[in-house]
């Protein structure tokens, strides 16, 4: 009985840990596209006199679209490059586009199956807001845009910037209590607990910093751009503006 009990168990767990992940994923072939890069640099248009430079309007696969795949459905066991999880890879532009349509939301298997299955249930999960600005991605093309000046600096409270950062880049691992590794930034007072106790260390992780092991820079889908940086640099320093 003490055996078959042990037997048990350890089917139970197996079962756990494969489900984490497990959901009605579609069948994608092995292709990976290998559309060029398209590289933008919003602000395109001149600032007004005294005024705040136009963003422009693209949507940014590098900055705005990728780290929400990453985060919410390329982490370890899950899409990501060593795990694969029912041929799925979801932390690269290349192989995205095996389940992306350019210009067709509703026949794009890696976006309509958000919210119905992806990501799974006992995970965090999209906004609205990512939601809505993948599809808004896809309706201009599904481009690999690369982008590097996307933000203005001088814009650096919570409310108005640091929360989407936070959201988008770390939300699938962290948006969630207790968050991977117990660490919690799903709200404004756990994120300012959590950085202001571990300053250095959450500096260090998201400049990337080269004394520090690759599994520690964050996010893992790439380093944010400078401006980005800038703008949570700011927050803190300026005593974490809500």
């Amino acid at each position: 009985m003490r055996k078959f009990l042990s037997y048990t168990v350890v089917l139970l767990s197996a079962s756990i840990l494969f489900n984490a992940c497990k959901h009605d994923i579609i069948t994608v072939n092995g292709n990976v596209s290998l559309e060029p890069v398209v590289v933008v640099n919003p602000p395109a248009t001149t600032a007004p006199a005294g005024g705040i430079p136009a963003v422009s309007d693209t949507v940014c696969f590098n900055t705005d679209v990728l780290p929400l795949y990453v985060s919410y459905c390329g982490s370890s066991g899950c899409h990501n490059d060593a795990s694969h999880r029912e041929g799925v890879i979801t932390t690269d532009y290349g192989h995205l586009m095996n389940g992306i349509r350019a210009k067709n939301a509703s026949g794009s298997k890696y976006y309509t199956i958000i919210g119905n299955g992806m990501p799974p249930r006992s995970s965090p999960q999209m906004t609205a807001t990512h939601i809505a600005l993948i599809k808004k991605w896809i309706d201009q093309g599904a481009l690999n845009t690369q982008c590097t000046n996307v933000c203005d600096t001088n814009s650096f409270t919570y409310a108005n910037s640091i929360q989407t950062i936070i959201s988008t880049n770390c939300g699938g691992c962290h948006g969630t209590k207790p968050g991977s590794a117990n660490i919690y930034l799903g709200d404004y007072a756990s994120a300012k607990t959590y950085i202001t106790a571990n300053t250095s260390t959450f500096l260090n992780a998201i400049n990337y910093v080269s004394t520090i092991a690759v599994s520690k820079r964050m996010p893992p889908s790439a380093k944010l751009v400078d401006c980005k940086i800038i703008q949570i640099q700011k927050w803190i320093q300026k005593g974490y503006p809500q």
